[in-house]
């Protein structure tokens, strides 16, 4: 049997975990805790060994914030690595989470690519089409949520009555063109404030962009369809 002493401990000489003990006091499967640390979700294990690891207690507070993020919050793992590096920089994330739900929401459960193309009535194939073409685009990689299936839906009926969806390309470009001028934007506002005041003007600019670019196309499309009556293409008479 292991003698306990042998373990390494932290700079306040409290024992680390096993991967095993770390499931036991988590209820986290292996593979999860693996995922975590492998995105910098939780501190670098200490390696005695090539197939020995410890970690940190922290690591116990830590799955349990993932845990309850996911839960209440439903953020990507990318995100909820930015609310623990400000934690660890000991800022109040309460600014910086009610940014992150009003930019990812509350998407539902998340679907595997197999189930995600069952529910939408699609092909693996045709849903990495769709993907590789950005016209459905995951948070996650072949994570898809409620609002990716649905679009994925109103595609698929436009397939079926034969539109080439490699003619719809101009949505990401231009969206890419609009998000960058976005972000510079805020980059501008924002560069002199400090972390609260930063967090707080970023919320505002979000919230006001996600109402602008829906209101401007739609009433740029109004008045141009204004100008002609019926189906007819512009010029026909």
């Amino acid at each position: 049997m292991e003698n306990r002493d042998t373990k390494p401990k932290t700079e306040d000489e409290r024992p680390m975990l096993k991967m095993k003990e770390l499931v036991e006091a988590t209820g986290v499967a292996k593979s999860t805790i693996l995922l975590y640390a492998k995105k910098g979700l939780l501190p670098a294990p200490v390696k005695t060994s090539p197939n020995m690891a410890y970690y940190h207690p922290l690591c116990i507070d830590r799955i349990a914030f993932i845990k309850q993020i996911q839960s209440t919050h439903r953020l990507p793992l990318a995100a909820i690595k930015g609310l623990i590096r400000e934690m660890d920089r000991e800022r109040d994330i309460s600014p910086l989470l009610e940014l992150q739900s009003v930019l990812f929401g509350a998407a539902g459960e998340k679907m595997t690519l197999t189930d995600f193309a069952t529910a939408a009535g699609l092909t693996v194939e045709q849903v990495r089409s769709l993907c590789a073409m950005e016209l459905i685009i995951p948070v996650e990689k072949e994570l898809f949520d409620g609002q990716d299936l649905e679009l994925a839906r109103q595609l698929k009926s436009c397939m079926e009555r034969g539109m080439d969806l490699e003619s719809l390309g101009f949505y990401p470009e231009f969206a890419k063109k609009i998000v960058a001028a976005e972000i510079h934007l805020r980059e501008t506002c924002t560069r002199n404030l400090g972390f609260a005041e930063n967090a707080a003007l970023t919320l505002e600019l979000t919230r006001m962009a996600r109402g602008l670019r829906a209101y401007v196309i739609d009433r740029t499309l109004q008045r141009e369809l204004m100008g002609f009556k019926g189906l007819k293409n512009r010029g026909e008479k």
